[in-house]
């Protein structure tokens, strides 16, 4: 069985409760309260706990933003897709991954949605890179913190998510507006297409508008996971301050 990780303490006493038989072993490596909860809440559902140095913990799961505390588990908990809109669409942005297939550009994607406040992150169940492990250690913490949703068909969704008042805007390299000067209104669906062919042409065509980031140099195009994170800037540019109750904004000079 290969090993998923995920880390965090929210994200460790959700899986315990939800579904402990999924949960093959606690790791933690600190002391508090709410590590005490979660070693009751193993003891109670028989996962083993397992006490770790922080060293140890930082090298088995692939980076340091773990809150001192990681799960095995043997499968991934994707989040519903009504879930996600039953707590409202206003202000809200979500990424579709149309074909993105390398794990990398995908932990990438989810780090970069992390960092800059993505409501979800909504994957297809055919044609798409899934969660993994070696997912879960590029993303460097991110599955803590963005809702991933597995759908079946990424058209129909992009039709529900239009439907719920969502603006479908498609990142392609053969798009003629801008990103920059495109009138992109909230709430936002940007899909994101495959490392080399792009948005497939039925994806294409169910987008309201096609957006470019265009290029200033000699090469002509981003790869998928740089594309992503230069879009959400552009976001975040625009809309500073929406959905940021939950993060401690930087601290100005």
């Amino acid at each position: 069985m290969k090993r998923l990780w995920i880390t965090g303490i929210h994200p460790v006493e959700e899986a315990l409760k939800r579904r402990p038989e999924n949960v093959c072993e606690i790791w933690v490596a600190r002391k508090g309260e709410a590590i005490d909860e979660i070693i009751a809440t193993a003891k109670i559902a028989g996962v083993p706990v397992r006490r770790v140095s922080r060293d140890k913990l930082h090298e088995r799961v692939g980076h340091k933003k773990h809150q001192g505390v990681a799960a095995i588990i043997r499968r991934f908990e994707y989040v519903d897709l009504e879930s996600c809109l039953k707590e409202g669409v206003e202000e809200r942005i979500l990424l579709l991954l149309d074909s993105v297939e390398d794990p990398q550009n995908f932990g990438s994607i989810l780090r970069s949605a992390a960092f800059f406040g993505v409501d979800g992150v909504i994957i297809t169940e055919h044609r798409c890179v899934s969660v993994t492990d070696a997912v879960s250690k590029v993303s460097a913490g991110a599955l803590s913190h963005v809702p991933v949703i597995r759908v079946k068909n990424l058209v129909k969704t992009m039709d529900k998510l239009r439907e719920a008042g969502f603006m479908i805007a498609g990142l392609d390299v053969h798009a003629n507006e801008s990103i920059y000067t495109a009138d992109l209104s909230l709430p936002l669906a940007l899909v994101v297409g495959n490392e080399h062919k792009g948005l497939r042409r039925l994806v294409r065509e169910h987008c309201d508008l096609r957006v470019i980031i265009p290029p200033c140099g000699k090469i002509d195009s981003l790869n998928a996971a740089v594309s992503t994170a230069v879009a959400l800037a552009e976001m975040r540019r625009r809309w500073p301050i929406l959905r940021v109750s939950s993060q401690k904004l930087p601290s100005q000079p």
